[in-house]
């Protein structure tokens, strides 16, 4: 199955800016910005707009859940009761299995000056317990682009939903040079497959301090333990592009933001606004920690009925 072009849905933020969505994964197509040249630039890399496409990459761009990022062994046990996930990478399962909501097609419509969309998941979906209701709302403020996520459920489950864009503020080339500031002493070390250790490490001496900024270079696909933890909006990341002196500011509602650098890109990754080289964007994913249904020390994934979950995130661009 593909994503007809004639799908996708503009959101005109003003003063330059321009957003492009698809229905597939709720994704995030493409965002230009105004330059100081005049002529907009297209930041987001990767994104196909398509579901299922061949040649694309199957996560740029699209709202990752039932659970963003990995689980270890594929399963997790909640209130006693043990849920196995089909694995979808290796032994574990990433980003809510090979059907997760990145995967899945979603009702999208303008409403209110924004793009809505809306996703129901049954009860065992991809293992998962319980009827999760999800809604998805990007908008414009002023330079911002926001993203407004919630869900409820029908039982007792684990969410974490998270945006998977890739960013290049330059619009071409590779990203190895952008500057990048993370506000978070400490990140979660990872095994071979990529799954945390347990411990949090400090980041002092290591080349995961990001306090201050510094090139990019990589490789990274680690997790960092913000410094402001979950609850109110704060700062996730800031990225800057030197040349031009763009920026970018993620800011979020989540205890943790995963940074990954596009290893993986290559040519043969289409995507109808980019063009796609190794490192060619970066990802700054803000998330509960990888694996945290697992691991009772790190902040609790848990949904229940009655409640309801919500995270935001905001894209503050800069610099033009």
């Amino acid at each position: 199955m593909t994503q007809p072009v004639e799908d996708f849905i503009t959101l005109d933020g003003g003063d330059g800016l321009k957003a492009v969505f698809s229905p597939a994964g709720a994704q995030l197509v493409a965002l230009y910005i105004p330059t100081r040249s005049g002529g907009p630039v297209q930041t987001v890399i990767g994104s196909s707009g398509r579901l299922d496409a061949p040649d694309g990459d199957g996560w740029a761009g699209t709202i990752c859940g039932r659970y963003a990022n990995r689980i270890a062994g594929a399963g997790f046990t909640l209130d006693g009761v043990a849920y196995k996930l089909p694995a979808n990478d290796g032994t574990k399962q990433l980003h809510g299995g090979a059907s997760g909501f990145g995967h899945l097609a979603w009702q999208g419509e303008k409403a209110g000056g924004q793009v809505v969309f809306r996703l129901d998941s049954p009860d065992g979906d991809m293992g998962y317990p319980g009827a999760l209701g999800v809604t998805a709302a990007y908008g414009f403020d002023g330079h911002t682009l926001f993203l407004e996520m919630t869900a409820t459920t029908t039982r007792p489950t684990v969410v974490n939903l998270t945006h998977h864009v890739y960013w290049n503020l330059l619009g071409k080339g590779d990203i190895l040079g952008h500057l990048l500031q993370i506000p978070a002493s400490r990140y979660t070390p990872v095994d071979a497959d990529k799954i945390p250790l347990g411990p949090l490490a400090e980041v002092v001496g290591t080349r995961f301090d990001f306090r201050d900024k510094r090139p990019i270079a990589g490789p990274y696909d680690h997790n960092f333990v913000l410094d402001a933890g979950r609850g109110a909006l704060h700062l996730g990341a800031r990225a800057i592009e030197p040349v031009t002196g763009r920026a970018l500011e993620v800011w979020t509602t989540e205890p943790g933001i995963q940074l990954y650098t596009g290893e993986h890109f290559t040519p043969a990754i289409k995507a109808p606004f980019s063009e796609q080289i190794k490192n060619a964007g970066f990802a700054l994913e803000p998330q509960t920690f990888p694996n945290a249904p697992n691991e009772p020390s790190y902040p609790s994934a848990v949904l229940r009925p009655g409640e309801t979950y919500r995270h935001r995130i905001e894209w503050r661009f800069s610099g033009f």
